[in-house]
């Protein structure tokens, strides 16, 4: 574990939901970790986001890292009512490099670059709220195959594939509210990763659902386009739920190490 700044955290972190089997867990299974920056400004408006701190946590919420982030650039706009920033706490603090270097240590659990290219091997699984803006702000880069984002996770965006907010999701599924005051890093990572582990926790079918018990293996999914409008608003939900398909892979896989 590897730990830098103390996180002065005036935020109650509410305990975890009961009934979450996530901790019923295979052996051997890729581990997660949850990752979290706050912003500062940069340019002549302040508008440009600047990695300014930054909070790993591993799946039973202990902090692995937490570091102020010396920004690139001239900052213009320390966002002190959202990020309780000041110029005094990142005077000293870690160059970008070196916390580029300490979060790939953590990430890569030792794990050499090829194979976790390939299927990650023992490399954790990183997961966050819109993860690729933190990396962009990192200067980093990850595979997209170890990347959870709660912002991008289709069962947690709106219909029209717009993504809620941390906030929102914190409520809805985890029951109680976060962003109250200053944003805190460690309370972020604490609620996507909370939330990831509930999502993990869902009972479905590992293969996708058959057809029909009527189309044979023969006859693959075209056959769907075979049927008329009529025919299918004559199916029952049961019926068409076997007939279904999910356009997106299920986290529920990342337990049974199905990566």
């Amino acid at each position: 574990i590897i730990s830098v700044s103390p996180i002065n955290s005036q935020v109650h972190i509410s305990d975890p939901i009961e009934g979450c089997n996530y901790d019923d867990r295979q052996q051997g299974r890729p581990k997660a970790i949850a990752l979290d920056c706050e912003m500062v400004g940069g340019g002549s408006d302040g508008s440009l986001d600047l990695c300014a701190r930054v909070c790993l946590v591993d799946e039973d919420e202990n902090v692995t890292f937490h570091s102020y982030v010396q920004p690139q650039i001239p900052v213009s706009d320390y966002r002190y009512e959202v990020t309780g920033l000041t110029e005094g706490q990142l005077r000293d603090a870690m160059p970008l490099k070196e916390v580029q270097e300490r979060i790939l240590e953590i990430l890569y659990n030792g794990e050499s670059v090829g194979k976790l290219r390939l299927d990650g091997g023992k490399a954790s699984l990183l997961v966050g709220h819109d993860i690729e803006h933190d990396l962009d702000c990192l200067r980093m880069n990850y595979p997209d195959h170890l990347l959870r984002d709660t912002a991008k996770y289709l069962p947690l965006m709106k219909t029209n594939l717009v993504s809620h907010s941390l906030k929102y999701l914190t409520k809805k599924y985890l029951g109680y509210d976060i962003q109250c005051g200053f944003h805190d890093p460690y309370e972020d990572c604490v609620s996507v990763m909370r939330i990831y582990k509930r999502m993990c926790a869902q009972d479905h079918q590992l293969e996708g659902a058959k057809i029909s018990t009527s189309l044979d293996n023969g006859h693959n999914l075209l056959r769907n386009f075979e049927f008329s409008n009529k025919e299918l608003e004559k199916m029952s939900p049961d019926e068409l739920y076997e007939m279904s398909r999910s356009n997106y892979r299920c986290w529920c896989l990342d337990l049974k190490c199905a990566l």
